[in-house]
């Protein structure tokens, strides 16, 4: 009987041993959907965290912009402020008008002498207008001669156009000359110069004088079969005498060119200058 009360009083023990045990594990099962909400919320901080860092990174990038653009403005600023741009050499006021003048009398007719010079507001073209007067004041002093003068004031240059007859009141026989200056420095300006204001190529320059000496011979001394003529002619196509001419632009705003000193057969003339315009 003794026995029989023990043997209960274990299997009484386990029983309850089982059912503490069982309980106790209960908490273990509920404790899993915590642990998997804790990780649905780590991922959410995680995404917080990488989409602050994005807004982050593009504020600062705005920032940058912002910097940018306060500096271009402080530039502008800046140059508004400059001193102001001086009014440039071409928009100067540009006049032609004598330096010498000279008046005489020929058959009971007085005649007028005129050299001229360029003169531009700001500008010193003291050596330009010294050069022409050299040129022709002697000429200028003769009675049996007298100079006149047309002229051009384009936004670069000025042509001054001078023609000088060798025997006064006779307009048969004349030289003629062609000056270029400069509106920005008051010097005088080189072919090539003249060339690159008018916006001519010197090849397409020199090919027009060409043509121009050929139609010359042509029209005016067709007939003349002599070998004097042909060599004079061939002399005056030659690179030297093609070279030689100077561009200018007329009174009219016309692209012209002059070729002084082209020697021709033996009559009322033995040399012409030749002149004309172009497109």
């Amino acid at each position: 009987m003794k026995k029989f009360k023990t043997t209960v009083s274990i299997m009484l023990m386990l029983a309850m041993s089982f059912s503490i045990a069982a309980c106790n594990a209960q908490p273990a099962v509920t404790s899993l959907p915590s642990v998997s909400t804790e990780s649905k919320e780590t991922i959410s901080e995680t995404s917080t965290e990488a989409t602050t860092t994005e807004e982050t990174t593009e504020t600062t990038e705005t920032s940058e912009t912002t910097s940018e653009t306060t500096s271009e403005t402080t530039t502008e600023e800046t140059t508004t402020t400059k001193e102001p741009t001086p009014t440039p050499a071409p928009a100067a006021k540009t006049t032609v008008k004598d330096q010498y003048k000279r008046g005489f009398k020929v058959n009971g007719k007085t005649l007028y002498t005129h050299i001229p010079q360029v003169v531009i507001e700001g500008v010193d073209t003291k050596d330009f207008n010294a050069e022409v007067l050299k040129k022709f004041q002697d000429t200028a002093k003769k009675n049996d001669s007298r100079l006149y003068y047309s002229y051009y004031v384009g936004k670069k240059a000025v042509s001054l156009y001078i023609t000088v007859e060798l025997e006064s009141g006779n307009s048969g026989k004349k030289n003629l000359y062609v000056y270029n200056c400069s509106r920005s420095t008051g010097k005088k300006l080189s072919k090539d110069e003249m060339l690159k204001i008018m916006g001519v190529s010197s090849s397409a320059f020199n090919t027009k004088v060409r043509n121009a000496i050929k139609n010359m011979w042509k029209k005016k001394y067709g007939s003349d079969k002599s070998s004097a003529k042909k060599q004079m002619e061939k002399d005056s196509l030659t690179n030297k005498m093609i070279n030689s001419a100077i561009p200018y632009v007329n009174k009219d705003g016309k692209k012209a060119y002059l070729v002084r000193q082209i020697e021709v057969p033996s009559g009322a003339l033995d040399h012409i200058d030749l002149h004309g315009t172009f497109s």
